[in-house]
């Protein structure tokens, strides 16, 4: 059987033409002649929104995804923000580790299996956890071949076992794992920022409305004190007018520190305003990222 699969594969690559956006994807990722073998066995094609969606649609109909190996081929979403340089290439890789999981032979690939498990104890990462969560109600049974892509291409180091594999169909992994975390780097940045956005609101926040609720009560003070002030001087409540201006500098003096008060929580509010249109247009940046990856969004009209 293994025989007849290389023999279907060597006739696959000979028939295959690729074109130049993904010969360019095998050179930048460097796959070895295995790796590219079972690549162009694949007849790799770098689709649009509509045409991807066709291909890949049992997968695009239950999450948004950048590429997929069906019926032994594979598609990758044709991305092209300028932002996520090399997305299509990690992809590219991915899909093609899931074309050489799927040859494996059964006694190699419980090896393999048997190394991503003892390799997977020693990763924590929440995103990786969340991701094989959608992988196990969108792929239910393909949770080791998924990650057998995963561990390829976005994990950094790996047991020396599982490395001298990889090596069968990359000549530098290393190279496409720092593709993967320049585009994740990207994501990452703008999520942290996101989050220190709305730490920093909230404190600004929490300080508005204590500087607010302190300012209240003292103005209301001072207006009750001012009051009582006015209807002494209108009804010669002072001794002298040297007693007069004493009171009357020490309200003034309170009036002046409130009204500091004031523009100070002024500078706080508008500082909560510059804060929250840095993240408005922060949120927009990354809507438009999502947007990007994801081949199920609608696409904007076109500008006249």
């Amino acid at each position: 059987m293994v025989n007849r699969q290389f023999v279907v594969d060597q006739l696959s690559v000979w028939d295959y033409k690729p074109t130049a956006d993904v010969a360019a994807i095998t050179e930048r990722v460097a796959m070895t002649d295995e790796g590219t073998f079972y690549f162009y066995a694949s007849h790799p094609k770098i689709d649009d929104r509509e045409a991807f969606n066709q291909h890949c649609q049992q997968l695009v109909e239950k999450s948004a995804v950048l590429g997929c190996y069906a019926s032994r081929q594979i598609y990758i979403f044709n991305i092209t923000d300028a932002r996520l340089d090399g997305i299509r290439e990690v992809t590219a890789a991915h899909e093609m580790l899931h074309a050489a999981y799927d040859r494996l032979s059964v006694g190699e690939r419980a090896r393999i299996d048997a190394l991503i498990e003892q390799q997977t104890q020693h990763i924590t990462n929440p995103k990786l956890q969340a991701r094989l969560d959608l992988y196990a109600k969108t792929e239910p049974g393909e949770r080791l071949n998924e990650l057998h892509s995963i561990l390829g291409t976005e994990i950094g180091s790996l047991s020396s076992e599982l490395e001298s594999y990889y090596a069968r169909y990359f000549v530098k992994r290393s190279d496409v794992v720092a593709l993967s975390s320049k585009y994740e780097k990207v994501f990452d940045e703008i999520e942290q920022k996101q989050q220190s956005l709305v730490a920093e609101m909230n404190s600004l926040a929490d300080q508005v409305a204590t500087a607010s609720s302190t300012y209240t009560n003292a103005l209301a003070t001072l207006q009750a004190d001012i009051t009582n002030f006015n209807r002494r001087a209108d009804g010669g409540g002072f001794a002298d007018q040297a007693a007069f201006t004493v009171e009357r500098n020490r309200l003034v003096a309170r009036q002046e520190r409130l009204q500091a008060d004031r523009d100070a929580i002024n500078g706080q509010i508008d500082l909560y305003n510059q804060k929250k249109a840095e993240l408005d247009a922060l949120n927009t940046t990354a809507e438009g990222l999502q947007k990007s990856i994801n081949s199920t969004a609608l696409p904007e009209a076109p500008s006249l």
